[in-house]
């Protein structure tokens, strides 16, 4: 039996095994690019942009509450659209660097083409794992969590990752919704976590709760700091 395989409109007779492996790296290329473009438009940036979460977020106010000096590296765990990292690279000023990472490309490559579009040349994009922040040990002065923290399932280990990219005298900043009803779009309940354990989670960790801020309706912002010297 003759083998036809057909390539572009074309069928082709009798392939070689060239061919075929030829062949099948199209398919993988096909597939792979209609992946990448699902995922673009599975990222919406307007759920982070909506106008109205400036009220109950108050983002200008949380970034000024950090009081982050010329300089400083900041890494944003969760960058989403950028929303906090564009605040973060005007607050530390042409000198620092705002890390913005996240497991997710396209929100990566929004981040960047809304970075070169506004002129802002500090934020540096990092594609980072579920389970690893992907940051180098002793750079960082504060790390800001916003609305992550729950999606992420290995925190003990986490926090250890975290403990060793901060530089000495680093923060930890977590923000993220109160467990118990809200107005307002939040995780289901049975994944949030609560304050309480949340500062308990980082105490196991090595962290003391350095500032509890009461700034937000409808979220916790705390503020911790490492307890003992990082772990090597």
């Amino acid at each position: 039996m003759k083998t036809r395989i057909r390539v572009a409109g074309r069928e082709l007779k009798r392939p070689g095994s060239g061919l075929i492996v030829a062949w099948l790296l199209l398919c993988v290329s096909i597939t792979a690019a209609a992946s990448a473009e699902a995922q673009e438009r599975q990222f919406q940036p307007e759920y982070f942009e909506k106008p109205e979460r400036a009220a109950w977020q108050k983002p200008d106010e949380v970034v000024s509450k950090l009081n982050l000096k010329a300089g400083d590296a900041v890494a944003d765990i969760g960058a989403g659209s950028g929303y906090f990292s564009r605040r973060f690279a005007g607050a530390v000023g042409g000198g620092g660097v705002v890390y913005a990472a996240d497991i997710d490309p396209s929100m990566l490559r929004y981040i960047q083409k809304g970075a070169e579009r506004e002129g802002i040349r500090n934020i540096v994009t990092v594609l980072c794992a579920p389970n690893d922040p992907m940051l180098a040990p002793g750079t960082v002065d504060l790390v800001f969590i916003c609305d992550t923290i729950h999606h992420i399932t290995n925190r003990g280990d986490y926090y250890g990752r975290l403990r060793r990219c901060l530089k000495p005298g680093g923060r930890i900043a977590i923000v993220d919704f109160e467990k118990k009803p809200l107005p307002v779009n939040a995780p289901p309940m049975n994944t949030r976590i609560s304050k309480e354990e949340l500062t308990k989670e980082l105490a196991a960790a090595g962290f003391a709760l350095s500032e509890d801020l009461h700034l937000l309706p409808y979220q916790y912002f705390l503020v911790f700091i490492p307890a003992s010297a990082p772990e090597k």
